[in-house]
């Protein structure tokens, strides 16, 4: 999905994570025809999707339950909490879900063009987009780009993980 309208720019920002996404929108409010390229379907990066974000919520309601079932009879409340999973779930959601419609609402009305894809860096000041769902690639011009693509897992050697436990 491409929302640009041109094919030239002051500048492109690669990944719309809590970095790119604000320099995006702070370059675009300085008068930089601007555009962001993002890999996923959302922006925000890990951190709104599935780290910083959602990781806050569920810690904030664990903590509350916790207090509920213990910490409250400390101070003269009597209560026996239930656990509603699914509505925890919902609950977090819908906060990952208010913060990227946020970034997506400032992206627009600071009038920064969109490209969800994979940016690749061709040559000096030309960068490709090629859709994660298939079809052709997009060349754009850019004077200056910006590379906000994150972070990854390091590994350690002589250490695997499988996702549920360090071998």
């Amino acid at each position: 999905e491409i929302s640009g309208m041109g094919d030239t720019y002051d500048l492109i920002v690669i990944g719309t994570g809590p970095g790119g996404y604000v320099c995006a929108i702070r370059a675009a409010q300085l008068g930089l025809k601007t555009a962001v390229i993002e890999k996923s379907q959302t922006f925000g990066g890990t951190c709104l999707n599935v780290g910083c974000i959602p990781s806050k919520a569920l810690l904030h309601t664990s903590e509350l339950f916790e207090d509920a079932g213990h910490g409250f009879a400390t101070m003269g409340i009597k209560t026996k909490p239930e656990l509603d999973l699914p509505t925890m779930q919902k609950y977090k959601q819908e906060g990952v879900e208010g913060n990227v419609k946020g970034v997506e609402f400032l992206l627009k009305k600071n009038k920064v063009d969109t490209y969800h894809g994979i940016g690749r860096i061709t040559a000096p000041g030309k960068v490709a987009v090629r859709p994660v769902d298939g079809g052709g690639e997009k060349s754009l011009e850019t004077k200056a780009i910006v590379i906000a693509t994150g972070s990854d897992v390091a590994r350690l050697p002589g250490i695997d993980i499988d996702e549920k436990r360090v071998v």
